[in-house]
């Protein structure tokens, strides 16, 4: 049956992740069906995760848009799943925001000379350190190049009162291309693929 195939392609698209702790956790693509989960994971966010992770609104009506429109969406979007409960989302868009091209040439960069793809990452605080977000990423850098991308930049950057995300891209071979103020301060932060 369909139902059947569908559910075989979903479970060779999952990863399974075990964390220091023992926990499995896996990574997937968003299917139509996990606008539940993705509302119970947005609606737990912190006021300060709220504040760092806005490449859409977090209301249901939103998510539920999201989860229905999947084939027409211009977003890689992987989640990661402990059981049923979602503790990651993080997504791909293949392009650049305009607002990012815009700063990104304010400091001399050509970006019509490249192909961008950017980059949204969010992971409960429950599981930060975990090696959870390297392994999404993994995952979305694997498929930007896929893709044809060049360049992976920060939806929107990263704040400068967050440094352990800083750390993370850094890690993760992101560079400082440059700053702006939008939220108290940030960089814009890009990182070249080979």
């Amino acid at each position: 049956t369909s139902a059947g195939l569908c559910e075989n392609a979903l479970e060779a698209a999952m990863k399974k992740l075990t964390l220091p702790s023992g926990e499995a956790v896996f990574i997937r693509p968003i299917q139509p069906t996990d606008a539940p989960a993705l509302l119970a994971y947005c609606g737990s966010f912190s006021d300060l995760t709220r504040k760092r992770f806005g490449p859409h609104p977090f209301d249901e009506a939103t998510v539920r848009a999201i989860c229905e429109n999947l084939d027409d969406d211009p977003c890689i979007r992987l989640a990661a799943f402990a059981g049923d409960k979602c503790v990651a989302y993080c997504l791909l868009l293949l392009g650049i925001l305009p607002d990012d091209d815009i700063r990104l040439k304010s400091y001399g960069i050509d970006t019509d000379q490249f192909t961008y793809a950017t980059y949204a990452p969010s992971v409960d605080e429950k599981y930060h350190g975990t090696g959870l977000a390297n392994a999404i990423f993994t995952e979305l850098e694997y498929d930007a190049k896929k893709a044809g991308a060049t360049h992976i930049i920060l939806w929107g950057g990263v704040q400068h009162g967050n440094p352990r995300a800083r750390r993370f891209y850094e890690k993760n071979g992101f560079l400082k291309v440059g700053e702006f103020d939008l939220n108290g301060g940030d960089d814009d932060m890009v990182k070249p693929l080979s």
